[in-house]
This record gives C-alpha cells, sequence and structure tokens, in this order.
C-alpha cells in the first residue's frame, strides 16, 4: 500500500467513526445514577451514604404515616456526626434524652460523637448484607425491620466507652452483645416496621405494575424490591411533601 493510500485509509476510517459518534443517542445522566440500585452497594462500599438520598424518602414517608414520632437531630454544642451517612433524626424522648449527655459532654469539653442515628430499612438491608458477607467489620446486625434504629430509639457512638455512666443516667442502655457502639432508648415507643410499610408505599407509587403488599412486614418480595431500588431516589416521593417539605 502507498503512503498515499494509507493515508487516504486513514482518513475514511476517522471520518466514519465521527459518523456513529454524531449518531450514538446521548446518555442522560440522571439516568444512569437511577440505574444505580442498592444492590450495587452490597459488595462495593461500607457506607450507607451511598443510599442516603432514598433513605431520606422513607424518612419522609414515616414522618407523613407517623407524625411527630421522629424530629431531627443538628450538628451543635456538644453532638457531631462522624459521617454524611448519619440521617439526623430521633424520636422526641431520645433526642431530649440525648441532648442532656450532650450538654453534660460541653460542661466536661467534650462532645458527643455520632456514627449512626436512624436508620430506614434501605440502610438496615446493606448493613445486614454486608454482616452476611463478612464485610465492612459489621460486628451485629439485626435483620431489617427489627432494628431499633429503625425505630429512632436508637444510636450508635464513635467513642462508646466515654459515655456508658452518662448515657445510662439519661435513659440509654448499653446492653447489646457484640455490639458496643450501640446504645438503645427503650422508654421511647417501637415503630419499627414503619419504614418498611413507608418503602412499600414508595415503590407501589413508583412501580404500580409491580405492586407488592403495604403490611409493614420485611418479607423476601419486599427485600427483593429493596435491591433492586434506585439509590438516588425515587421518582415520586414522600406522600405529604410539597416543594416547601413536610
Amino acid at each position: 500500500m502507498t503512503i498515499a493510500r494509507a493515508g487516504l485509509l486513514a482518513i475514511a476510517v476517522a471520518a466514519l467513526a465521527f459518523v456513529l459518534a454524531c449518531d450514538a443517542p446521548e446518555v442522560d445522566p440522571r439516568a444512569a445514577e437511577a440505574a444505580v440500585t442498592v444492590a450495587a452497594y452490597e459488595t462495593t462500599t461500607c457506607s450507607t451514604r451511598a443510599v442516603r438520598a432514598l433513605a431520606r424518602q422513607v424518612t419522609d414517608e414515616v414522618r407523613c404515616l407517623l407524625p411527630g414520632a421522629l424530629v431531627e437531630i443538628a450538628e451543635q454544642d456538644g453532638i457531631d456526626f462522624t459521617s454524611g451517612a448519619v440521617v439526623p433524626y430521633l424520636s422526641p424522648d431520645a433526642r431530649a434524652d440525648l441532648l442532656a449527655v450532650a450538654a453534660a459532654a460541653v460542661a466536661g469539653g467534650r462532645g458527643v460523637r455520632l456514627s449512626s442515628v436512624y436508620r430506614t430499612v434501605v440502610q438496615q438491608y446493606l448493613v445486614r448484607r454486608w454482616f452476611e458477607l463478612g464485610r465492612c467489620d459489621v460486628a451485629a446486625a439485626a435483620r431489617p425491620g427489627r432494628s431499633n434504629h429503625e425505630s429512632g430509639r436508637a444510636v450508635d457512638l464513635a467513642e462508646p466507652d466515654l459515655w456508658i455512666d452518662a448515657m445510662a443516667a439519661h435513659g440509654w442502655m448499653h446492653d447489646v452483645p457484640g455490639d458496643d457502639v450501640h446504645f438503645d432508648h427503650p422508654a421511647t415507643a417501637d415503630h419499627r416496621g414503619a419504614d418498611v410499610l413507608a418503602f412499600q408505599r414508595l415503590w407501589n407509587r413508583n412501580q404500580p405494575d409491580d405492586p407488592i403488599d403495604e403490611d409493614g412486614e420485611y418479607s423476601d418480595a419486599t427485600a427483593a424490591r429493596i435491591a433492586r431500588a434506585p439509590a438516588a431516589g425515587f421518582a415520586i416521593g414522600a406522600s405529604c411533601v410539597d416543594d416547601e417539605g413536610l
């Protein structure tokens, strides 16, 4: 092949590639994000921050179902979050007692560092899967739908040994074997299952052709839908949320 013919061939190949590139459909980045499911994070991360957007939708739906059952807790004097994965809600009584511990902590020149507060069934699904797979150093994980985190009456502390006595003095128990970071507030009403129902309602609202029972029970059918749910959240969110929020 002469140099001239080789040059013409190279030009033709480049032109064809340009035409094909122009004809290729554009990829909507929002569609790509929506295609990432919760199950994709079973083996690719150790942070529930990956599903935080979906978890917030579930939280909002719980607040629609049970007005007043969850109240926000903000980072403030004596309260710090260790990561962006924290969903900052607790029951009103649990929040009040935690703030009392934080006030004592500030007086002593310290702060209470929270690694987990409210946890929806979506997050608990991942934590449980990491536990089952032996990943992420998860020491213990309740079956989704059964964790006290799902009632807003549990927290995980980054430095638990510092606060056992102070937490106990304000109604927080530290008695789950093998889960040293975990504290429960047993005086708080038990709303476990509300987050499961919230997810089921969100799923049916967005997937009317593939409905599941709205019974608040964590079944194999619900687990399968959580695995397939978009980590970035559903197109249609909580039932009582408008443009200005709850």
